[in-house]
C-alpha cells in the first residue's frame, strides 16, 4: 500500500466506525464459517440421538401388550407421536429416536389393553431415558394432558336456619337471605325481590307454582325434592343466578346471569337463550327444552343431558361438553370454542361457519345427520382418537369448503370432503378417513362408534384403537423422523470435498421425512421416504443418495419413483435419488437474478425382512451424501454430514487430502478446524443463503451456536427476532 495513502484510508476507516459502528459489532460477533472456534467434540448437529426405553409397571393384565406412544408436545394439543410400540411386564419398548436439540422434555403415554391411559412428561437431558409407567397418572410428572376438571359454575347456597318463612307470597327486601319451606300443600305464590336478596325453595315432595315473579339482583336456590312451576318466562339477569337441585317447569328462559341446573329442567317454549359474553349455564343434570331454539353468547357447561330442538353458538361463545348434549334439528357453530369430551348428537343439519371451529378430545363423538357446511377447523386432541361421523348427506359444497379435520380425529361420512371441484386439502396432520374407529358405549355416549374398544381384527395383540394397520398381523405401529408432520427436515452441502468451499452451504439442498413401520415386537417391517431437491447450488455435476443401515437383501418389494433402485457394489442399502443435479434443475435456486426452478420429489418404499428393532435402527435420516460426478472426478468424491461413514464405493484415499482431515481428528468429513461440508436442520423450510453468502454471516447466531458446542443458540435457524439473520442474504426466488 502506498503511504502517502494511508492517512487517508485510517480517516476514512474512523469516518466509518463512526457511522456504522453496528455492522463492525455484527461482524466481530458474526465470524466467517471458516473461522469459528469449535470445540473438538462438537459434532454440528441441531438434532441428537435419544434412546427411550419405556417399562410398564401396570401389573392389571399380566403380560398382554401395553402401547406406549411418545410426544414432542402435548398430547392434548393434538399432537401426532413420533413413535409407538408395544411394552409387556416383561418386555419394555425400546426406541431411538431423532430429537430437536431444543427439546428438553417429552410426553410419554401408556395406553393398557383397555384403553385406559396414563401420561407422564419426562426430561430428556441425557442420550439415554427410561420410564417406568404405572396404572395411573403420577400427579408430580403429568401434564394437562388428562381430562381437565370440568368447567363449573359456583354460587354460594345460604345458610338460612335462622331467616325461614313458612308459606305466603315472598318479598324480600335489599339483603334478605332466607329459606322458604312448605310441607303440606302446593302453593301458588308471588316472588317479588325488586333489590335484591337470597331465598331458598324447600318444598319436598311438593310444587310450588310461582305467577308472578319479579326480580332484580336475586340469588334463587331450589332445594333437592322441590319441583318449581313458573307461569311465565324467566329471566335471569345480569348478576343474578338460579342454582336447581330439584325440577324445574318454565315456558321460555333466558339467561344473562348464571344458571346452574342440577337436577331437572324442563323448558316448553321456543326460547333458551344465553345473553351475553357473561352468561353462563352449566347443566349437571338434566336439560330438556325440545321447543327451543338455543342461541348462546355466553358460555355452556355441559356435565349430564342437554336436550334442545336446535342452537347456534355464537362468536365468542363456548360449549364444554362433557357428557350427551342433543339436538333434535340444526345446531350452527359460529365459533372455535367448542370443545367435545364425550358426544354431541345432532340429529339434523350441522353448519361449521369460517369463524367456527370444535375441539374433539380422546374417544369423544361428534354425529350429525347431515353436514351442510364446513368451513371451520376440527381438532383431534388427545392421545385416543376421536370421531365425527355423518351419518346422512354430506352436501357437494363442502368439498369446496376451507374446512379441515387435523390430529387425532377420523372422519367417517356417506361422502368424502376431498372429492370435489378445488382440489382442496381438507386432513391435516393425523386425521384421517374412514368408519373404523372404535368409540365405546356408556352413560353418556349410547351411540358408540365401532365395535368394542378391546376390538383386535387382525389377532396381533394390538386393539385396533391403537393399531396403526388394525387390518394387517405383519404391521402394527407408525414411527416418524424428525418434524415429518411439517414437511420433514433439511440437508445442506457444500461440494468441494476434500477442499473446502464457500460455506454458503446450498450447493445441493434436500429435504426429506421418512416414515418407520414396525410390527407388534417393535422389529421394522417397512420404510418409506420422501425426497425432495431444492437447491443445486453450483456448477458441478452432483448426485445424491442416501445410505439405511441395512443388509441390501433385506429390503425386499422395492418401490421407487423416477426408476430409482438399489445402488449396485454396495452391502448395505443404498438409495441412488439422482446422478447429476444439472439436470434435475435448470436454474441453481441460489441467485436472485434468474429464475428458481421447481422443487423435484423423489419417494420410494420397501418392505424388510429380518429387521431390525427401532432401537437398532431408529428412526432419523440415516446417511444422506452427495458425490460430484463431474469428469475428472467421479463417485468416489463422496461426501456426507460430519462423523458419518463414508459407503464401499468412496474413494477412501481421498481423505486426510487437501483440507479434509479426517484421519487427523479421528472424525471423518472434518477440517483442520473441525468444518464440516454439511449440515442439517429439522425444518422442512430451511431458508438457505444466496450463492457465495457464508451461513454464519446469514445466520448470525451460527457462530454462537457452534462456538458454544450446540448449548447456545439452539434456534438459530428458526429464530426470525432481530439480529438473528441477514434477509437480504437469504435465497427467496427471483428478484
Amino acid at each position: 500500500m502506498n503511504k502517502h495513502l494511508l492517512p487517508l484510508f485510517i480517516g476514512m476507516a474512523i469516518f466509518a466506525s463512526s457511522c456504522k459502528k453496528d455492522n463492525i459489532v455484527q461482524e466481530a460477533e458474526t465470524p466467517a464459517t471458516n473461522d469459528i472456534v469449535v470445540p473438538t467434540s462438537f459434532n454440528w448437529q441441531t438434532t441428537r440421538d435419544v434412546n427411550f426405553s419405556i417399562g410398564i409397571s401396570d401389573s392389571r393384565f399380566q403380560n398382554q401388550i401395553h402401547v406406549v406412544a411418545i410426544y414432542l408436545t402435548d398430547p392434548q394439543s393434538g399432537a401426532t407421536p413420533i413413535s409407538k410400540g408395544a411394552a409387556t411386564l416383561i418386555s419394555p419398548f425400546n426406541a431411538k429416536l431423532s430429537i430437536p436439540a431444543g427439546i428438553n422434555e417429552v410426553y410419554v403415554a401408556k395406553f393398557a389393553p383397555d384403553a385406559s391411559t396414563s401420561v407422564e412428561k419426562v426430561s430428556v437431558t441425557t442420550t439415554k431415558v427410561s420410564v417406568a409407567m404405572a396404572a395411573v397418572n403420577n400427579s408430580a410428572k403429568v401434564s394437562s394432558t388428562s381430562v381437565p376438571n370440568k368447567v363449573m359454575a359456583t354460587v354460594d347456597e345460604p345458610d338460612c336456619r335462622n331467616s325461614q318463612i313458612f308459606g305466603g307470597d315472598i318479598n324480600l327486601r335489599a339483603g334478605d337471605v332466607l329459606c322458604y319451606n312448605i310441607y303440606l300443600t302446593n302453593p301458588t305464590i308471588d316472588l317479588s325481590a325488586t333489590s335484591g336478596g337470597t331465598v331458598k325453595l324447600n318444598a319436598p315432595g311438593r310444587t310450588i307454582t310461582i305467577v308472578n315473579y319479579n326480580h332484580t339482583n336475586l340469588k334463587l336456590f331450589i332445594s333437592e325434592g322441590t319441583t318449581v312451576k313458573f307461569n311465565n318466562a324467566v329471566e335471569i339477569k345480569n348478576g343474578e343466578a338460579i342454582v336447581n337441585d330439584g325440577t324445574i317447569m318454565v315456558n321460555d328462559l333466558s339467561v344473562t346471569g348464571t344458571l346452574v341446573n342440577n337436577g331437572t329442567i324442563t323448558s316448553t317454549g321456543s326460547v333458551l337463550n344465553l345473553i351475553g359474553t357473561a352468561s353462563v349455564l352449566t347443566n349437571n343434570g338434566t336439560l330438556n327444552a325440545l321447543n327451543a331454539t338455543m342461541n348462546v353468547a355466553g358460555l355452556v357447561t355441559n356435565n349430564s343431558a342437554l336436550n334442545v330442538k336446535a342452537a347456534t353458538f355464537n362468536a365468542n361463545s363456548g360449549l364444554n361438553n362433557y357428557c350427551n348434549f342433543s339436538v333434535n334439528n340444526d345446531l350452527a357453530v359460529n365459533t372455535t370454542n367448542v370443545n367435545n369430551y364425550k358426544l354431541i348428537n345432532v340429529k339434523g343439519n350441522t353448519n361449521i361457519s369460517s369463524g367456527g371451529g370444535m375441539s374433539m378430545n380422546s374417544l369423544s363423538m361428534f354425529q350429525t345427520a347431515n353436514l351442510v357446511t364446513m368451513d371451520g377447523v376440527i381438532i383431534g386432541r388427545g392421545v385416543f382418537y376421536s370421531l365425527f361421523k355423518v351419518t346422512g348427506n354430506v352436501d357437494d359444497k363442502v368439498g369446496n369448503n376451507n374446512g379441515v379435520f387435523r390430529g387425532s380425529v377420523q372422519y367417517c361420512g356417506t361422502k368424502d370432503p376431498d372429492v370435489n371441484a378445488n382440489n382442496k386439502k381438507h386432513f391435516e396432520l393425523s386425521a384421517t378417513k374412514g368408519c373404523s374407529l372404535s368409540i365405546p358405549k356408556d352413560d353418556c355416549n349410547p351411540l358408540g362408534g365401532g365395535a368394542a374398544v378391546v376390538t383386535d381384527s387382525d389377532g396381533d395383540g394390538v386393539s385396533d384403537l391403537l393399531d396403526d394397520y388394525p387390518g394387517d398381523k405383519s404391521k402394527a405401529f407408525n414411527n416418524y423422523s424428525v418434524n415429518y408432520d411439517a414437511g420433514g427436515s433439511t440437508i445442506a452441502f457444500e461440494d468441494n470435498w476434500p477442499k473446502k468451499g464457500d460455506f454458503d452451504l446450498n450447493d445441493i439442498v434436500l429435504n426429506y421425512k421418512h416414515l418407520i413401520v414396525t410390527n407388534k415386537d417393535n422389529i421394522v417391517v417397512r420404510v418409506e421416504g420422501e425426497w425432495n431437491l431444492l437447491a443445486t447450488g453450483g456448477e458441478f455435476q452432483n448426485g445424491a443418495g442416501v445410505q439405511f443401515p441395512l443388509p441390501k437383501g433385506d429390503a425386499t418389494n422395492f418401490v421407487a419413483s423416477n426408476n430409482l433402485i438399489p445402488e449396485a457394489g454396495q452391502d448395505s442399502l443404498v438409495v441412488i435419488l439422482f446422478r447429476n443435479g444439472r439436470t434435475e434443475q435448470a436454474t441453481w435456486n441460489t441467485k436472485s437474478t434468474e429464475p428458481a426452478s421447481p422443487a423435484k420429489k423423489y419417494t420410494f418404499a420397501f418392505d424388510v425382512t429380518n429387521g431390525p428393532t427401532l432401537v437398532s435402527m431408529g428412526a432419523g435420516g440415516y446417511n444422506p451424501f452427495i458425490w460430484n460426478n463431474s469428469p475428472g472426478y467421479g463417485r468416489g468424491y463422496e461426501t456426507h454430514l460430519q462423523g458419518k461413514k463414508a459407503t464401499n464405493l468412496v474413494d477412501s484415499k481421498l481423505f486426510n487430502t487437501l483440507d479434509d482431515k479426517s484421519t487427523t481428528n479421528n472424525k471423518t468429513y472434518s477440517t483442520a478446524t473441525q468444518q464440516p461440508w454439511a449440515i442439517e436442520i429439522p425444518q422442512a423450510s430451511f431458508a438457505y443463503p444466496l450463492e457465495a453468502q457464508d451461513i454464519s454471516k446469514t445466520y448470525l447466531k451460527f457462530g454462537s451456536w457452534a462456538s458454544s458446542g450446540g448449548s447456545k443458540d439452539v434456534d438459530w435457524y428458526s429464530n426470525t427476532n432481530t439480529g438473528y439473520r441477514d434477509v437480504t442474504k437469504i435465497f427467496t426466488g427471483a428478484k
